[in-house]
């Protein structure tokens, strides 16, 4: 899929990609100038890494969030879940019969092992709910 989407946008991500190089050599050299015993130069360093930190601060705001929305914030509700078929089903299916609504989802798995990690995005609302939900059903709630 990553590949369609560059193949079909070289232009803007190159331009893109060129910006953020250069935003990335300008902290370096702002975090070496940290690192001088010149006070001056310390001071100019500080200053460009607030001024990056500041800029990316506001291109984060600027990405929408889920459907095209301003970006919300989501509780997590962490379960263990078994790599077994059907576990992902399931676990959405209780949240369904709780009446909890998922709004996103990352999975970790678990090196070596049979099992991983489910990281439940919901409304603040709802986390505790789901987790109450989950429990009774038997899962395995991370705190």
């Amino acid at each position: 899929m990553w590949i369609d989407i560059l193949s079909a946008n070289p232009g803007p991500v190159a331009d893109l990609l060129t910006d953020v190089a250069a935003d990335l050599e300008e902290t370096v050299r702002a975090l070496r100038a940290l690192e001088s015993s010149d006070e001056h130069k310390r001071r100019e360093g500080a200053t460009g890494v607030e001024d990056v930190l500041r800029r990316g601060n506001a291109g984060q705001v600027r990405v929408p969030g889920k459907h095209g929305s301003a970006p919300r914030v989501y509780e997590t509700v962490a379960v263990l879940i078994d790599d077994q078929p059907g576990q992902l089903a399931r676990i959405f299916a209780d949240a369904e019969r709780a009446g909890v609504n998922i709004e996103d989802v990352r999975i970790e798995h678990a090196t070596g092992q049979q099992a991983g990690l489910i990281q439940l995005m919901v409304e603040p609302k709802a986390a505790p709910v789901l987790t109450a939900a989950l429990r009774e059903r038997g899962w395995a709630i991370r705190q």
